[in-house]
């Protein structure tokens, strides 16, 4: 059986969303490493993102949270690069 690392979640409302963690991780990783490249805590950047609370970034970090294309055009302008600078290379 082959494995992958996305799946397909189903919510209380019935729908269905898929998710590929390993994408999340790698992104994870870029947000983390650009946070720190511009020497912002967690905390600061979730500041210039108007979050009230680090935890989402928090989660995009550790790849847990399915963001949206929204939040990572929110996320590239708060640490002053492209959309694409967030994707991992392929």
């Amino acid at each position: 059986m082959l494995k992958t690392s996305f799946y397909y979640v189903k919510k209380k409302s019935k729908k269905t969303h898929y998710v590929d963690k390993k994408l999340l991780a790698e992104i994870g990783v870029r947000v983390r490493e650009l946070r720190k490249k511009e020497g912002l805590t967690q905390s600061e950047l979730a500041f210039k993102c108007n979050d009230a609370h680090y935890t989402q970034i928090q989660k995009v970090e550790y790849g847990t949270a399915n963001v949206t294309v929204s939040y990572l055009s929110l996320l590239a302008q708060a640490l002053d690069v492209t959309i694409f600078d967030l994707l991992p290379p392929n």
